[in-house]
């Protein structure tokens, strides 16, 4: 290779320059200039990282929805629906050794050993669905093994990002997986919502032939002169006066004969849903195959896992700039989230009096508010420090629980919530960052599992605020719920700016 170099002439009458060959001379390459907006997935791993978490988010928003649906129509008990939506979230109380695992194995291999048994899942229910061989106690088991696999993959996959991207574009990775992330919880509901109608809905009212009912139903009951129809939730209507009007019959189907009905109900318009999912189950596991990146795994019978799960536990304590975002976020669980998850639907129906189509406009908005914010901390980039900015987000997400349980308004309560979701997403990306950038290689996936571990207090928040709101009424328990969160974030606001005075 040959290349110029530039040299002044020392000539005592001749200042131009001149050229002249040097053979054998490495230089560094000038990096291409990049934009910051996308910086990290100038990165080829992360590119493909990146897809693989599209890919998985819009399988988890989708499911979650089929799910509900599916239990919903099956056993018409909204207690069923809450109970198998809380055993999605067991898993992440195996935290601490989920991080153990993430740091001893290569991520790699365990981010596709994870993706291949989720596939495997989804897959299975498919078949189950296609089938009409699905039940309730498959739903419940499915969603028990999938929340343990998750509590796998999400360290190894938090880690990565650190192990593809640089320093420097390690922020702007994090806020693009924040942002796909918001997009999904918009789009993969709607996704999911769309392939429900156009695949034709599950309530269906089944005609059903006299021969079909004299075997279905006692015969002493049925009156052959009447016409009968039953839908899938087992009743039985019946007519008079040839379909003009009709009544609840004294009788119902049979018990399997119900279940297998609202089986099929159920089961005509999530079929395709699943099989969306596992076409993007495939491309999220073909994503993760294309990454070369390889982790250094410790020695065998260098610690034990015991061990290395009180190293990680002392390595956060240890340092403010760990221990601090690891107890704001279990603080957001605890006190702010309840609000997303359990609170507003008593805000839509006695506070502004929306009804289901309201509530779903709320919930929109906070959406919305999360993708704003998220485009925002991409803007941002490494402009400001992390732990700063996690500090007014979570405080400001405080904040704005407080005026919106004070507005009597509706469209006045969207556009807080609106605010209130931007700085969610700045407390929670930037929780990220600081955990991520902070943490060494060999500890990462430590480090993030107790992350995953800072999920469980969601529980207790659940339960409390419900409590809570039964006595004193939502408005007041949100308040209360943020005037907590805000002293929690002021009491370790001095050790965030000690740490971030000495870095």
């Amino acid at each position: 290779m040959i290349t110029w170099i530039v040299k002044p002439n020392v000539g005592p009458h001749n200042d131009t320059r001149t050229m002249r060959p040097i053979t054998n001379v490495q230089t560094e390459a000038v990096p291409p200039r990049r934009l910051g907006f996308i910086a990290a997935l100038y990165e080829r791993d992360y590119r493909f990282l990146w897809s693989g978490y599209v890919c998985a988010s819009f399988v988890m928003r989708m499911d979650s929805v089929a799910l509900g649906w599916l239990v919903l129509e099956m056993t018409h008990s909204a207690f069923m629906v809450g109970l198998v939506g809380a055993v999605r979230f067991l898993g992440s109380m195996a935290g601490p050794w989920t991080g153990v695992a993430a740091d001893r194995m290569d991520r790699r291999r365990l981010i596709l050993i994870a993706t291949s048994v989720l596939g495997t899942l989804v897959a299975t229910l498919a078949i189950l669905v296609i089938l009409r061989r699905l039940e309730v106690w498959h739903l419940f088991a499915a969603t028990l093994i999938r929340g343990v696999v998750q509590a796998f993959l999400q360290p190894a996959q938090q880690s990565m990002q650190a192990d593809v991207l640089s320093p420097r574009d390690l922020p702007n990775g994090i806020s693009l997986t924040t942002m796909a992330m918001n997009i999904t919880a918009i789009s993969g509901p709607v996704l999911c919502g769309l392939l429900l109608a156009c695949c034709r809905p599950a309530r269906r009212v089944w005609d059903w032939t006299d021969a079909e009912m004299i075997l279905s139903l006692n015969w002493l009951t049925y009156n052959p002169d009447r016409l009968y129809i039953a839908t899938h939730q087992g009743r039985i209507l019946t007519s008079q006066d040839h379909g003009m009007s009709w009544g609840l019959a004294p009788f119902s189907l049979p018990r399997p004969i119900a279940q297998t009905l609202a089986l099929e109900g159920a089961a005509t318009g999530v079929q395709w849903v699943y099989v969306v999912m596992v076409g993007l189950q495939v491309i999220q596991l073909l994503s993760y195959l294309a990454i070369r990146r390889r982790q250094q795994t410790a020695r065998r019978g260098q610690a034990s896992i015991w061990q290395n799960i009180r190293d990680g536990l002392r390595h956060s304590i240890q340092d403010p700039a760990l221990w601090t975002p690891l107890f704001i976020a279990g603080l957001v669980n605890l006190v702010s989230f309840p609000l997303q998850f359990n609170l507003l639907p008593v805000f839509a129906r006695e506070v502004f009096s929306v009804g289901a189509a309201g509530l779903g406009w709320l919930g929109a908005a906070l959406g919305a508010g999360a993708l704003l914010g998220s485009m925002l901390m991409v803007a941002i980039g490494t402009r400001f420090p992390a732990g700063p900015l996690m500090l007014v987000g979570t405080g400001v997400w405080s904040l704005f629980q407080v005026v919106f349980a004070l507005t009597p308004n509706y469209y006045v309560g969207l556009g807080i919530l609106l605010l209130t979701g931007m700085a969610q997403t700045m407390s929670l990306t930037n929780i990220t960052i600081m955990l991520l950038s902070r943490s060494t290689s060999d500890m990462r996936g430590r480090i993030m599992g107790l992350r995953s571990l800072a999920v469980a207090p969601l529980f207790l928040g659940s339960m409390l605020s419900g409590a809570a709101a039964e006595e004193i009424g939502a408005p007041l328990t949100t308040i209360v719920c943020a005037v907590i969160g805000l002293a929690g974030t002021l009491g370790v606001a001095p050790w965030v700016f000690r740490n971030q005075r000495r870095t």
